[in-house]
């Protein structure tokens, strides 16, 4: 993956560290401790979510790619939040092939982003 240590890595990496810092009230302490947080979350919602899909719970799932939607956009990753957000809607449109053809890359992408994270702070 190459290394992540700063935030300028993870600025190479693809995520919006600027927009992510700016959300959370321009404090780097914060943003630190809301990275830290999804991280940890994301080690536990990457299978969630892929249980709920495999189990066709589609309104939880709805709710969790939501969540996530909202959480990636926090941090600045932007592109997962994206790809949750285009889930989300093929959920409420009972787009069942859309849904198909995402969630695979919107699982990848989120471990990919917990992955970053885990390598930012140390946790790898």
């Amino acid at each position: 993956m190459g290394l992540i240590r700063t935030f300028e890595d993870l600025t190479i990496k693809g995520f919006d560290v600027k927009e992510g810092i700016r959300l959370c009230g321009g404090d780097e302490a914060i943003y630190m401790e809301v990275l830290w947080a999804a991280m940890e979350e994301g080690q536990e919602k990457i299978p969630l979510i892929r249980s709920v899909y495999e189990k066709k719970d589609f309104e939880r799932y709805r709710i969790e790619v939501h969540g996530l939607k909202n959480a990636m956009r926090s941090i600045g990753a932007n592109y997962l939040s994206q790809l949750a957000a285009e889930q989300e809607q093929a959920v409420k449109d009972e787009n069942y092939s859309e849904m198909e053809v995402g969630v695979e890359e919107m699982l990848t992408q989120y471990r990919f982003v917990v992955d970053a994270l885990k390598e930012l702070l140390g946790e790898m």
